[in-house]
């Protein structure tokens, strides 16, 4: 972004378009090195670049602030917003899902994890819907389907995730594997928004709302189960493109020795369809190996699942 505000600033001779630009910055150091023409740093997580949720006095106040930069000359500018609202984001720690699930370990029976996951919906969607009436609007439906194809989404994800027969019902965006990265937009966006539903109740971090997902829901061990799904597809594609294991592990963003200690067994594993098998190629082509697998697990929890146990016990 700050390398198009450059551009943009030019003069028209110079092939721009002369008109100020403004922007808001939440990684310092790497504002620091583009140098945009004006930006405003604050202090806030990624994710969050207006401030705390639920706060519109703050947020409002740096699209002001953020704004007024309009009247700097041409900068560089990097100017720093006031970080007195600690207090507002600290706050936030003490946040805590505000249903209870079963302690329980997923299921590896495609009905009974199925009957864990419908648990999780039905404990959820009174808080979903809370939320969508105190706040008009869900990020839900990239896949073509609502709210109430939520249990359908899950089912999908088994179903992949354990080498089931899969049909995918009519009414998708788009087809399989493609469908994949839709899904996984559409579940976290349920589960986030009803776990943030509470009124009245702290606002999670992004990092304690990738936690909760990840460690302590049944659909976030199904997204681990999907992702290594895919990254036995991505493997498989390059050892035939002829790469080593530790191209393929530097490739794939996996833990140094996963590829050697895991080829033999990835090379037996059944369900590796033709139409996977074939995405991954295609992605191999274009520079981009692992998009798909990069995609369901943020990289900050990629290694984590180990964890699950502990976590549930802390809690």
């Amino acid at each position: 972004m700050g390398v198009l505000s450059q551009y943009i600033e030019r003069p028209v001779v110079e092939g721009g378009a002369a008109i100020a630009t403004v922007q808001v910055s939440l990684i310092r150091p790497v504002t620091e090195a583009v140098k945009p023409p004006r930006a405003l740093w604050v202090p806030f997580p990624l994710g969050r670049p207006l401030g705390p949720p639920n706060r519109p006095d703050i947020q409002s106040d740096v699209l002001r602030q953020t704004l007024e930069l309009v009247d700097q000359p041409s900068g560089p500018a990097l100017v720093d917003y006031p970080d007195n609202y600690e207090d507002d984001i600290s706050a936030e720690e003490g946040w805590s899902c505000p249903v209870t699930f079963p302690t329980a370990e997923p299921k590896t029976e495609s009905d009974a994890l199925r009957a864990q996951l419908r648990t999780e919906v039905q404990l959820l969607r009174p808080w979903f819907d809370e939320g969508l009436r105190n706040r008009g609007r869900t990020t839900m439906g990239v896949s073509g389907k609502g709210v109430d194809a939520i249990s359908e989404m899950l089912d999908i994800l088994v179903s992949f995730s354990l080498d089931a027969d899969m049909t995918v019902p009519d009414g998708y965006n788009e087809p399989m594997p493609k469908l994949l990265r839709y899904l996984i937009s559409d579940i976290r966006a349920f589960y986030s928004e009803a776990a943030i539903s509470k009124p009245g109740a702290m606002f999670p971090s992004p990092d304690d709302l990738e936690e909760w997902f990840f460690l302590e829901t049944i659909a976030g061990d199904v997204f681990y189960q999907v992702r290594e799904r895919l990254v036995s597809a991505d493997i498989l594609v390059l050892i035939a493109n002829g790469l080593d294991d530790d191209e393929i592990d530097g490739r794939l963003a996996l833990l140094a020795g996963t590829t050697s200690a895991t080829a033999e067994e990835r090379l037996r594993q059944p369900g590796i369809s033709r139409e996977l098998l074939k995405a991954a190629a295609e992605d191999f082509k274009v520079g981009d190996a692992g998009r798909f697998s990069r995609s369901f697990v943020p990289m900050t929890m990629r290694d984590r699942r180990s964890e699950r146990a502990s976590f549930a016990d802390a809690k």
